[in-house]
């Protein structure tokens, strides 16, 4: 089964106030570049890093850029939501006839490669389900892994709408969910508030 990962980092920040939040340090590395490095080091085929068009990457560390899993990109109509991003992602995991995609958020720095490796072998037991996500209680978050059979709904997302959106309209017994063994994991960074937890 092949699989790769669509590591959505275009957001406008608007949030954090800052031009591109994934640029903030976190000890020796970018916020952006926690995540990357999970997911380059994950069972993963390939990773999608999907960002602006005005975007230089900068803040991915050069080992990363240079990856051969890593692949850059610029997402030029990511300016109008997220689900531009989501289906220049989708796309390219069609054209490279992945059999499932997983999306992956670059403002999540704690996720681990146990639980992207953990979505990916879920998948690979239950080889007819829709989607794997990670699940706290009744809610199911990012990182979130979709069969092929979904590309064809997430590329019809429009706006602002993230993968969430269709996640609500699939019957729990069509996907499977993964308990989120810890939130720290899930914890996203949005506000200045956020990034001072992460730094604390």
């Amino acid at each position: 089964m092949k699989v790769v990962g669509i590591y959505l980092a275009a957001g406008k920040s608007r949030r954090m106030g800052t031009p591109n939040k994934l640029a903030l340090p976190v000890g020796k590395m970018s916020l952006g570049s926690l995540a990357l490095d999970t997911a380059l080091n994950s069972m993963l085929s390939k990773v999608f890093i999907i960002i602006r068009e005005e975007d230089d990457a900068s803040w991915i560390a050069p080992d990363m850029l240079t990856n051969p899993k890593a692949a850059i990109i610029k997402c030029s109509s990511a300016h109008l939501g997220q689900a531009e991003s989501l289906r220049c992602g989708i796309e390219k995991a069609a054209n490279e006839k992945a059999d499932a995609a997983m999306v992956i958020l670059a403002d999540q720095p704690f996720i681990t490669t146990l639980m992207l490796d953990e979505l990916i072998d879920c998948m690979k037991t239950n080889p007819t389900c829709k989607y794997v996500a990670t699940a706290d209680v009744d809610l199911l978050m990012p990182p979130v892994l979709f069969s092929a059979s979904m590309y064809p709904s997430l590329l019809d997302l429009e706006g602002d709408r993230g993968a969430r959106a269709i996640l609500r309209g699939i019957p729990r017994n069509k996907g499977r969910q993964i308990p989120c063994k810890d939130k720290r994991f899930v914890f996203d960074v949005d506000t200045a508030e956020d990034y001072k937890k992460v730094l604390s």
